[in-house]
C-alpha cells in the first residue's frame, strides 16, 4: 500500500494545514508527480504575505518515494511547478491566521 504524507509547519503554517488537509483524500488517486508538487506549493502560497509570491529564488521542491531516491529541484526546475499553479485564483486566508481582510 501506497501513502502521500505532507508535512507543514512554522508561523504561518495552519493556511497549509487547512488545504492539506481539505484535499488530502484527494492524493492518494494522483499518479503525477507535477500535480502532487502543484498541491504542495498551492498549500505554501496560501501561507504567504499579501504583498508575497512563490518564485524560483524563494522555493525548492524536494520528494522522495519508494521507488525514488529523495530529489531536490531549486531555480529554474521550480519554474515548471510554478507555471501549473501561477493563473490560479489565491484562497483567503483561514480564521486566526494573523493577516485580515479589511473591508470599507
Amino acid at each position: 500500500s501506497s501513502g502521500i504524507n505532507a508535512e507543514y509547519g512554522g508561523a504561518r503554517s495552519q493556511s497549509a494545514r487547512t488545504y492539506l488537509e481539505r484535499h488530502k483524500d484527494n492524493f492518494k488517486d494522483v499518479e503525477d508527480l507535477g500535480e502532487l508538487v502543484a498541491h504542495a506549493l498551492r498549500a505554501l502560497r496560501d501561507c504567504l504575505p499579501n504583498d508575497s509570491e512563490l518564485t524560483t529564488k524563494n522555493v525548492s521542491v524536494g520528494y522522495v518515494g519508494t521507488e525514488v531516491p529523495f530529489t531536490m529541484k531549486d531555480d529554474d526546475e521550480v519554474a515548471e511547478y510554478l507555471k501549473m499553479i501561477e493563473e490560479e485564483k489565491v484562497a483567503v486566508p483561514a480564521t486566526g491566521e494573523e493577516e485580515t481582510m479589511e473591508t470599507q
